[in-house]
């Protein structure tokens, strides 16, 4: 029953976005200290954490064999036994989320309860797939890191998952658990402040936090760093396609058409907050062509428009740039470390009739295949913001004044190979140390 009501068909990942990159073959590095340092909240990006549904009767199914309830909670994201073409429309139906226009947030299909696994612990972050297969591997080797400069899973290193599928505005129970859960890290570890150590989506999602639920004082008290490794401050230009013809891992189509994945991509809040801002892109810069009109970020709801997902504004309004302030600097000390020097989409080109249902061209810039290298470079210009705001304040210091920047370059800085590459262990145990 939970193998026809939820299991994800063949390649059906397309939320992977290389998050379920090649093994690098990086070796670990590891350090011996005495002691852990500060203690470590781990905040997981797009697709970076489980999730378990239970069907409690789905009023309508999209395929005979999909079920409409089951007994019990099972694996939703990621069982990666279960790559069987038929079931897939089971899987993304389960998976969609509903937007209500009126109240400018999103909810679960009827009849689909979606929860997060292990909260405040490792578990759910450092394997996807609760069989361990080499594909789910995420947060697990900086947790193995970490334990061997002598952190212990639960104690000094946790993970924070959450709901991937929304947006930073609607995870307000989940800022509520982190807010508490930081304040706990702080009591349990002799009252050191906590480093956050987030990746990828992870990035915005913490930054919003930090900006909007917590004030100076809190930050002040309870926050020692903010790690930011593979950010897409900017957004992704994978996302551009994704709304339009939708993504498919590069899979074959025949095995996995991209419309039969886009509905569900479309439905999620966290893709309008990772569509391509201004804070990466002027709007000189293109985006998308077809043979009758060019994007960039001045017409995006034309774009829109044109793809025929008005709705898409809607959401972009209240889950996209604007609700992180521009990505201005964030006001605690800040590591930025990125990759580049990977083929990364640049630009998307359709020809005549292809818009917007079928793939593109691809124009590749520089990045780590995933996040291009103008996103991630956004906090490049945040020391010289973060000196701005020591002065606006008069006082000659700020939470924010320090901030670095730290570019890895090579197919090992791949977007999800970086989670296992020697220079980001190094910069992370340096924060943690007081080295840096």
């Amino acid at each position: 029953q939970m193998w026809r009501g939820a299991k994800i068909g063949a390649g059906a990942v397309f939320l992977l976005l290389a998050l379920l990159g090649a093994d690098a073959g990086v070796p670990l590095r590891r350090f011996t200290n005495k002691a852990a340092g500060y203690p470590v909240i781990m905040i997981p990006g797009d697709a970076g954490s489980q999730l378990l549904a239970n069907l409690t009767g789905k009023p309508t199914t999209v395929h005979y064999t999909c079920s409409t309830k089951t007994a019990d909670y099972f694996d939703l994201w990621l069982d990666l036994r279960s790559f069987a073409p038929i079931l897939i429309d089971c899987w993304v139906d389960n998976m969609k989320l509903v937007f209500d226009n009126d109240t400018k947030t999103s909810d679960n299909m009827p009849g689909v309860d979606i929860k997060v696994p292990s909260f405040g612990t490792t578990d759910a972050i450092e394997w996807l797939d609760t069989s361990k297969a080499s594909q789910g591997r995420y947060f697990y080797d900086i947790v193995e890191a970490l334990v061997s400069w002598g952190y212990s899973r639960g104690k000094d290193v946790v993970g924070a998952p959450y709901d991937w599928r929304k947006a930073p505005n609607e995870h307000t129970f989940y800022y509520t658990q982190l807010k508490v859960l930081t304040e706990q890290m702080y009591r349990w570890n002799n009252n050191k402040k906590v480093v956050f150590v987030a990746h990828s989506m992870g990035n915005p999602t913490l930054k919003y936090f930090l900006d909007n639920i917590v004030d100076s004082d809190w930050k002040a008290k309870f926050v020692k760093s903010f790690v930011s490794v593979a950010a897409p401050w900017g957004g992704s230009m994978q996302v551009v396609k994704l709304f339009a013809s939708g993504y498919n891992m590069n899979y074959y189509r025949i095995l996995l058409p991209p419309s039969s994945l886009r509905g569900m991509q479309r439905s999620f809040t966290s893709s309008a907050l990772l569509y391509p801002n201004k804070a990466a892109w002027n709007e000189s810069v293109l985006l998308a062509t077809t043979p009758k009109k060019n994007y960039t970020t001045a017409n995006i709801q034309e774009y829109f428009t044109d793809i025929g997902y008005e709705l898409g504004w809607e959401q972009y309004k209240v889950a996209g740039p604007p609700i992180l302030g521009e990505f201005t600097a964030p006001d605690v000390e800040t590591h930025c470390i990125y990759g580049h020097g990977v083929e990364t989409p640049e630009r998307f080109d359709w020809a005549d009739g292809y818009f917007p249902d079928y793939p593109p061209t691809i124009i590749n810039g520089d990045g780590d295949g995933t996040v291009n290298r103008r996103s991630a470079e956004v906090c490049l210009n945040w020391g010289t913001e973060a000196k701005k705001q020591a002065a606006a304040k008069n006082d000659g210091k700020s939470n924010g004044v320090k901030i670095t920047a730290h570019g890895i370059e090579g197919p090992a800085a791949e977007h999800m190979a970086i989670m296992k590459h020697p220079a980001m262990f190094e910069v992370v145990r340096k924060v943690l140390y007081d080295e840096l």
